[in-house]
């Protein structure tokens, strides 16, 4: 199924009660989910949903819109804690399941991070999805990089949807952030400033996203930067051996994230680590620059 097909199921009130949003980025999840729920929800003849007009398009948003658009039957539940979404936040969210559309033919619960879902708070969803309603439409979006980060048992009662795979950036982005991660660190080489490495943090920090504790991609991509750099003609044999090493530290970000660590430290430390020293290589200073 692709999500055109998805909409047009939505409009006849045919669509799965849950279904996974997979793939693409996170912010593309989301505006798929709005539509959907628009969908779902618009007063309209099935043919013209969703309007966007009618007052339940226009109040189906993401919590962070004004405080006017609320919809009563349009619920979303985020992550609650840093890495996972607790029993007790699903278990509050999922009290909404129990009862009748307040305005709405039906209701929209949507899980922005359901890979973070804990083995509780995943099996209070699993119950919930184990009960349909008897007596209005109710749907469930679950919202997640991959449908494999998902427990199989909530796979196996839910209908996946891949929205695509992550945008890449563009090779002269890569090429651009290698230029100026390679340029801090021949500088750090020539100076010794440790101001330097915080600039090829920095720069590192622009390869993606880093919103999602799980997701590989940015580390991926902030990789692909390393590599990239590590070719350049001024960084030095003893720079490329570290920067190589750095490369592979960082294909672990998604390990350290997942135990609360922010993506910011854990690039800092792996810069710090495997570079700070790399200025005293082949006799340091000026040398540093040359290889």
């Amino acid at each position: 199924m692709n999500p055109k097909a998805a909409i047009q199921l939505a409009r006849d009130g045919r669509l799965y009660p849950a279904l996974i949003l997979h793939g693409s980025s996170g912010e593309d999840r989301q505006r798929f989910a709005l539509e959907l729920a628009r969908t779902l929800l618009c007063e309209r003849s099935p043919g013209k949903r969703p309007c966007g007009k009618c007052p339940h398009c226009r109040r189906v948003m993401w919590p962070e819109g004004e405080a006017d658009t609320f919809h009563p039957d349009f619920t979303v539940l985020e992550r609650d804690l840093r890495t996972v979404t607790s029993v007790a936040a699903a278990k509050s969210f999922l009290r909404g399941a129990q009862l009748s559309p307040f305005e709405a033919r039906g209701q929209v619960f949507v899980i922005a991070n359901a890979e973070t879902l804990s083995g509780g708070a995943a099996n209070a969803l699993l119950k919930t999805l184990e009960e349909p309603p008897t007596s209005a439409p109710r749907h469930f979006l679950l919202l997640a990089p991959s449908q494999l980060d998902l427990l199989p048992t909530l796979r196996s009662r839910s209908l996946a949807l891949f929205l695509g795979a992550a945008a890449r950036p563009r090779d002269e982005q890569i090429s651009d952030l290698a230029l100026g991660f390679s340029a801090a660190l021949v500088a750090f080489g020539r100076k010794g400033n440790r101001a330097e490495l915080l600039a090829a943090s920095s720069i590192l920090k622009q390869a993606g996203s880093w919103n999602e504790p799980r997701a590989m991609a940015s580390w991926e991509r902030a990789a692909a930067v390393v590599v990239e750099a590590s070719a350049h003609e001024d960084v030095s044999r003893y720079q490329r051996r570290a920067m190589l090493h750095l490369a592979a530290d960082l294909l672990r970000g998604p390990s350290l994230r997942v135990r609360g660590i922010q993506a910011e430290r854990i690039l800092d430390g792996f810069v710090s680590r495997r570079l700070e020293s790399s200025g005293q290589g082949e006799g340091g200073g000026e040398g540093q620059a040359r290889r």
